[in-house]
């Protein structure tokens, strides 16, 4: 049956693919600048097409229409739209050939390389069959959870719980597409969608290989080589995740800008808007692709000599309406535009001064200092992050914030664990700093790219500094910078043939080494993603939340309301649930309660009929563990379930009915 289920997700991902290739292929033969080739009108068509697909969700989910059927509707009028265009008009002979070279006149290392990513491509796909488990905690808590809260709604609707759910949440939708198309049998085509865009990365830095001055499809491969092998990349991939979705909108949006700095065809900048808009919808620093588009584009427009007034206001009206109704929603629902940001400025509601100092200082928490030395060597602490595992003492180049941090397994480390899967190997470091000697030598390299390259990872590698230093939280940087390496890799090659056996060497030890973690972090996941192994019993040894949501699921009657402690991990829950810790939300008012009795009369309040505590994340000598404590001892909370993994277990309790407190 598991086999089954996982030809039935193909099926329905393929059924999805090209209902957005069809859909955007419509619009692209209407709106495709002059003489663009094939590659680059596959590659605006299948996003625009996920981009039309994921608003076009949304705005059924706001309607209260989530239905099977609704979302079979939608896929057929974008077979309607533009299936002909796709499977003729995209592969008609009427593009021209855009590179210098042609795939033919690679060398085998190159050839080699290529099929390399291919298969990691191809394996990715594969591991998007993976259930998602605790490895995935992120999409166990919101990415998937949420889409699924409102698939058993039946409507996109508030969640006052958690704020992940005010987020901008265009990859999003196509998640809940996935689910609702399977029913929530299967997240693997809502997993799929994320994988898409680690195709569309490489196909936007394949294009961007028509930017360079010698329009090289060399350097275009290799960049996308680059980026698609970065362990943290692969890793990333087949999860349900959102930032390699940022990643392919963020450099789709900088690509058609440079297009349009090359070839002063307005079109250009309205897909770069486009674009823009959907990395604004897709997560909050997608703002900056919209904030920079206008002086970008006028910039360009001067450098020209041309006058494009109507296309860069229309660009950026574009981007602002496509990016717009996340924010709108934000305002109706809660107050505030970017919630839970920014609330000294526009308050929020469930959230406080409180909880936003707490949440931007955790955010700070990872990584090291935020001083010039540490600055400088973030060079050599991102590359060998996954060798050093993360500890400050002794290891770390720079500064540890190892005064004022509330969470020492957070200090020194760029990710909440030590795995080499969660890397970006050794090639940035390799290939990036050598550019600078071609510069010196006259090479061109980037051209005009490298402007708009420099601007936006510099803004976003300053954020990322100061606020985050979370690894993927820098990976629309590391597909722009993948540009420069394709480039620099390339150059290396022409210069003679010394330098263009060692620059393959260093490649190919690069590559490698990559392939490597990739094989490792995907040996146990397999056997579950071929089916080979059920999904269940994966998920039984490796996700405590997943055997606490089959006792849930089989125990507690339909309409139990659970609040959760420690125990944010609600996809596999088939009841009502919230999330009750003080830092999420304001549904309890702790800061009020003195006791067990304050807290049993909040829960009543709320309907909560059972607890689920995560003692691994509930300190034994807070508040509530005493709170918690005393309900037992009282017998005003009866355990029904634990786990059996020692004193730091996971259980379910009863709130005993009749007790007024």
């Amino acid at each position: 049956m598991t086999v089954v289920q996982r030809l039935i997700d193909l099926a329905l991902f393929v059924g999805c693919v090209l209902a957005a290739l069809s859909v955007g292929a419509a619009v692209t033969r209407r709106w495709a600048p002059f003489g663009i080739g094939r590659l680059e009108a596959v590659t605006l068509s299948l996003s625009l097409g996920l981009v039309i697909l994921a608003n076009s969700v949304f705005v059924i989910g706001l309607l209260g229409w989530l239905h099977r059927a609704v979302l079979i509707g939608l896929l057929t009028v974008c077979y309607a739209a533009g299936l002909r265009d796709a499977l003729g008009e995209l592969w008609r002979r009427r593009f021209p050939y855009p590179f210098a070279e042609r795939l033919t006149e690679l060398s085998g290392v190159e050839k080699a390389w290529l099929l390399l990513l291919l298969l990691l491509d191809g394996l990715a796909f594969v591991l998007c069959f993976v259930p998602p488990w605790l490895g995935e905690w992120d999409s166990l808590s919101y990415h998937l959870a949420v889409p699924k809260l409102y698939w058993q709604e039946g409507r996109i609707h508030y969640l006052p719980f958690t704020h992940h759910a005010q987020f901008p949440m265009t990859p999003q939708m196509l998640y809940l597409l996935g689910l609702g198309l399977t029913n929530l049998r299967s997240a693997a085509v809502a997993k799929a969608f994320h994988w898409l865009f680690f195709v569309v990365c490489q196909l936007a830095l394949v294009s961007w290989g028509i930017c360079l001055p010698q329009r090289s499809l060399r350097a275009g491969i290799l960049a996308a080589i680059a980026f698609g092998t970065m362990p943290l990349v692969f890793n990333e991939a087949s999860t349900a995740y959102v930032d390699v979705a940022l990643t392919a909108f963020v450099s789709l949006s900088l690509w058609a800008l440079v297009r349009f700095a090359q070839q002063p065809d307005g079109r250009w900048l309205l897909w770069s808007g486009i674009f823009a808009g959907a990395a604004a919808g897709t997560k909050y620093t997608g703002l900056l692709c919209v904030v920079l588009l206008v002086p970008c584009a006028l910039w360009a427009a001067r450098r020209q000599g041309v006058k494009a007034w109507g296309a860069i206001v229309l660009s950026g009206l574009v981007a602002s309406l496509i990016a717009a109704p996340w924010y709108v929603k934000n305002w109706l629902w809660t107050g505030n535009p970017v919630f839970p940001f920014a609330y000294g400025v526009f308050g929020g509601r469930q959230w406080s001064a409180a909880m936003a100092q707490a949440y931007t200082l955790s955010n700070r928490e990872f990584g090291g200092g935020r001083d010039v030395l540490t600055l400088l060597a973030l060079p050599f602490n991102l590359t060998l992050n996954e060798i050093r595992f993360g500890h400050c003492a002794g290891q770390w180049l720079g500064t540890c914030p190892s005064s004022g941090c509330t969470k020492r397994w957070k200090c020194g480390k760029f990710d909440n664990v030590d795995s080499p899967n969660l890397s970006i190997g050794v090639l940035p470091l390799s290939l990036l700093p050598t550019g600078l000697l071609l510069l010196r030598a006259g090479e061109p390299l980037v051209g005009v790219g490298s402007l708009f390259i420099a601007l936006v990872s510099g803004f976003w590698l300053a954020w990322w500094f100061w606020e985050a230093q979370y690894l993927r939280y820098l990976l629309p940087a590391f597909a722009l910078w993948s540009v420069w390496m394709g480039a620099v890799g390339t150059a290396w090659q022409r210069v003679s043939k010394g330098t263009a056996l060692t620059v393959r060497a260093v490649i190919t030890v690069g590559l490698a080494y990559n392939t490597l973690i990739a094989l490792w972090l995907s040996r146990p996941l397999l056997p579950v993603a071929l089916g080979w192994m059920a999904d269940a019993e994966f998920l039984r040894a490796t996700t405590p939340a997943y055997r606490v949501a089959e006792f849930v699921n089989g125990a507690l009657p339909r309409d139990a309301v659970i609040a959760t402690y420690g125990m944010p991990l609600g996809y596999y829950l088939e009841r009502r649930y919230f999330w009750a810790d003080s830092g999420h939300n304001r549904l309890i008012p702790y800061e009020r309660l003195r006791g067990i009795d304050d807290l049993m009369a909040a829960w009543q309040k709320l309907g909560v009929t059972h607890l689920i505590v995560d003692w691994r994340y509930v300190p034994s000598d807070s508040a509530l563990a005493r709170w918690l404590s005393e309900g037992k001892r009282r017998g005003w909370l009866e355990e029904l379930w634990r786990s059996d993994e020692g004193p730091q277990r996971m259980e379910v309790l009863a709130v005993v009915r009749g007790r007024k407190p």
